[in-house]
């Protein structure tokens, strides 16, 4: 996992809209999505409501699905 370099605050995981086999990065604690790339500080990057939007869903955790556990279980 990586430390989130936007809020230096949370982990970044690989995660997946539910029936969907497109993923992307999301961080725990600030909610950022990177699509397509590493995760980084600037722009371009969405926020998990923006990121959820299109597919109708609003922008809550329980609407993804994480492909890492974050908690070392």
């Amino acid at each position: 996992m990586i430390w989130c370099p936007r809020c230096d605050q949370g982990w970044v995981v690989r995660a997946r809209v539910p029936n969907r086999s497109e993923t992307f990065l999301v961080c725990e604690e600030c909610d950022t999505v990177w699509v397509d790339r590493e995760p980084h500080a600037g722009p371009p990057f969405l926020i998990l409501e923006e990121y959820l939007a299109p597919f109708g869903l609003e922008g809550l955790w329980s609407n993804i699905e994480l492909l890492e556990d974050t908690t070392g279980t």
